[in-house]
């Protein structure tokens, strides 16, 4: 099938001007002026406004792009039905994930994914939350590894880990006293009623780190003298190991990061506070067997990491 058309005008909406477009497409700025130019007159309605050198959909074109992408989408699973009947596996996964996350969970899985289908493309997208969210939205990430908070409606889930929410405090820090032992955990437990009045280290407004953060401290009313933001989790537990303050991490970050000095890492409070860690695809996407596999691999090494 040709989907030349709905593809050239679904990412010049995407770009909104025609010269990412067309880089994007590989085609020259004229050419791809001039097919668009000659698509509005055949369809006898106007696309895009052109404000200055901005491509702005009308609402004919928000409505032509709303169809063409599904049409795109139907194309795409065409072709992946195509492959998964002749047995010739060739296509690519796009997997997104957090940044932190990234180095520790996907380079083993990647390695031996490709030791079986070397000819799958996976493509892997690291970054915040926010950004990730809206790539999948967007149809540009087949699997998305996140907090179980952040799967919308309209995708489906398998739990990958649990894992918990944890303070760091650093090693000579007075509130290390007020944390208490909890027969069979692995984690004292530490109320956070004592961070008050303390310099908390935490993480930019949209990371998900933060957003939890910022739950249980307001929950328990926590008033801190003043917060520090870094948006590197690594960066923010080695400031916490001088005793610049004191921050939160996830149990899976912790496990994989390495200090010059120590952090000790509690519990919050005497609740066991965890979060599910899941891979998540839109419900309406294709699975070939594939695409199945490394959806099996990831969720094995999920359950390794649980242990």
């Amino acid at each position: 099938m040709n989907m030349k058309e709905q593809q050239y005008v679904c990412v010049l909406a995407e770009c909104g001007s025609i010269t990412r477009a067309a880089k994007e497409l590989y085609i020259s700025q004229p050419a791809l002026s001039i097919y668009i130019n000659n698509l509005e007159k055949s369809l006898n309605v106007k696309l895009f406004e052109r404000v200055g050198k901005r491509f702005i959909l009308t609402y004919a074109g928000e409505r032509y792009v709303e169809k063409a992408r599904a049409m795109l989408r139907l194309e795409e699973e065409f072709q992946e039905e195509l492959k998964d009947i002749t047995g010739n596996y060739t296509g690519r996964i796009r997997i997104g994930v957090q940044t932190r996350r990234a180095t520790w969970l996907l380079p083993p899985v990647v390695a031996a994914y490709e030791q079986e289908f070397p000819n799958v493309d996976v493509i892997l997208y690291e970054g915040i939350q926010g950004v990730l969210d809206q790539k999948i939205k967007n149809f540009q990430i087949d699997l998305l590894l996140c907090n179980a908070s952040d799967v919308r409606p309209d995708m489906k889930s398998h739990l990958m880990f649990k894992e918990q929410l944890l303070v760091a405090v650093p090693q000579r820090h007075p509130v290390n006293e007020k944390a208490r032992y909890v027969p069979g955990d692995p984690y004292r437990y530490l109320d956070l009623t004592h961070l008050n009045g303390e310099c908390l280290i935490l993480a930019k407004p949209e990371q998900s780190i933060r957003q939890d953060a910022d739950r249980f401290l307001a929950e328990k009313g926590v008033k801190p003298r003043k917060i520090r933001e870094i948006s590197n989790i690594e960066t923010a537990m080695q400031l916490v190991a001088e005793g610049l303050g004191i921050g939160f991490n996830r149990e899976g970050y912790a496990r994989h990061m390495k200090y010059a000095k120590s952090v000790n890492y509690y519990g919050i409070d005497s609740r066991e506070v965890k979060t599910d860690f899941v891979l998540a695809y839109r419900k309406d996407m294709p699975v070939m067997g594939y695409m199945q596999r490394m959806i099996d691999m990831l969720l094995e090494r999920g359950r390794e990491y649980q242990g």
